[in-house]
């Protein structure tokens, strides 16, 4: 009762909390009349709950046994602890995209918050009442969010068209009225085989290079500028593909200049 109903059990003395057996509080409904006291609404409305619990339940001479409630037969088996671990839980959409692309684990993440809508942007700390910028620092139009900074924002635009056209992407880069992970659905469809697993190493490495930029501007009074965010990508490939990516480098071309 202490667990389920914690203000109704604080209403019983201390000294029938620790004297009353479980048998002894269901005879009779003993239980109920130990409580004392003045109940408010929260305390009711347990009172109901653990009624409600009991109402249908005998006590037989058969021992108490452990039940897993996990399993149908109510034995524990280690695959349904692990369920059960993400019971409620919900299950993202771009999943593949962010935790099976060649990048560095701090870049999985930061997209992994982006697809969560859990990055600090203008708009989120808006929400939190915390200190922000009205508009987005790298477009001045638009109140940031993580979706405008990283797709729609004609800054982004411009550095996708840039990197699309260096690294030779047979489709288009991404629209504004679409998210990032729809855009790559419909990108690895109208890219050569060979190809997907760089692009896909692109689609993250693009945003988290944006994402630094404008981090550059907010803390460090950085100018905005396209010119410097696609030098940095392209930087930032070469070391990607040095440290084992293979499939960037398969679209990287063998000759470039980074400035």
């Amino acid at each position: 009762m202490r667990e389920i109903a914690p203000q109704l059990y604080d209403c019983i003395p201390k000294r029938r909390q620790k004297q009353r057996t479980v048998a002894e509080g269901l005879a009779g409904n003993f239980w109920a009349r130990d409580i004392r006291g003045t109940l408010g609404i929260h305390e009711v409305g347990q009172y109901l709950q653990i009624w409600q619990a009991i109402a249908n339940t005998l006590l037989n001479d058969e021992p108490d046994r452990l039940r897993w409630m996990w399993t149908a037969d109510g034995v524990y088996t280690a695959e349904s602890c692990y369920m059960a671990m993400f019971h409620g839980s919900k299950l993202s959409e771009a999943w593949k995209l962010t935790w099976k692309t060649w990048a560095p684990p701090r870049v999985k993440f930061f997209y992994w918050l982006a697809d969560q809508d859990r990055c600090w942007t203008g708009e989120r700390l808006r929400l939190h009442r915390l200190p922000h910028n009205a508009r987005c620092l790298l477009c001045d139009q638009l109140p940031e969010t993580i979706h405008h900074l990283i797709v729609a924002c004609p800054f982004a635009r411009q550095v996708w068209h840039d990197i699309a056209t260096w690294l030779r992407f047979t489709c288009r880069p991404p629209e504004g009225d679409t998210t990032l992970f729809e855009w790559w659905q419909a990108a690895k469809q109208r890219t050569p085989k060979p190809m997907i697993k760089g692009l896909r190493s692109a689609t993250l490495l693009v945003p988290w290079m944006i994402w630094k930029h404008r981090n550059d501007c907010v803390f460090n009074h950085a100018q905005p500028s396209v010119g410097i965010v696609v030098a940095a990508i392209k930087e930032e490939a070469f070391l990607w593909v040095r440290a084992g990516a293979k499939g960037l480098g398969s679209i990287v071309p063998m000759s470039w200049d980074v400035h």
